[in-house]
């Protein structure tokens, strides 16, 4: 019976190791549908940016909206909220750089020009941030596959030690 335990129990250790990057493709993939109803919020209804960042469903638009509220505009709004979002538990802790990179760029020019000069913005990052999402997806499965195995295996082996 501790067998057993020792196996399923590394095993789900292994499954937990792996969270971080399923968390990075699920931020990514929510970011994606958000800039898609964005573009369409500001660029086909006209809507204005913190009007249209407040419609988001991903907790990283609403942070910027939330700080735009406060008189700010979208670059000074996401380098407030930037590196509580990226700390541990923040919507942003488990991506990368060049995700980070990503924002930076939309958020520094978010708000700053003209109708088509936006959708060509949220066109290029969603582009990007599609391209990061379908890399984290691949990376995601490799991972799960990786650690799932390597504490299965480990449980085998404290099984094979205490019996």
């Amino acid at each position: 019976m501790l067998a057993i335990c020792a196996v399923l129990g590394s095993t789900l250790c292994g499954k937990a190791a792996s969270d971080a990057v399923r968390r990075r493709y699920r931020v990514l993939a929510a970011l994606a549908e958000d800039l898609q109803a964005l573009r369409i919020h500001m660029t086909g209804m006209l809507m204005p940016l913190q009007c249209a960042l407040d419609r988001a469903g991903c907790a990283l638009m609403k942070q910027v909206a939330e700080g735009m509220r406060q008189g700010c505009s979208a670059a000074d709004a996401w380098q407030s909220v930037r590196q509580s979002a990226m700390r541990r538990g923040g919507p942003a802790d488990a991506l990368t750089a060049e995700d980070i990179g990503v924002l930076d760029t939309l958020f520094g020019q978010l708000g700053q020009s003209g109708r088509e000069e936006q959708g060509a913005l949220l066109d290029a990052s969603m582009e990007t941030v599609n391209r990061l999402r379908d890399g984290a997806l691949k990376r995601a499965g490799e991972a799960d596959r990786l650690y799932v195995s390597l504490g299965f295996l480990t449980g085998l082996m404290l099984a094979l030690i205490v019996i």
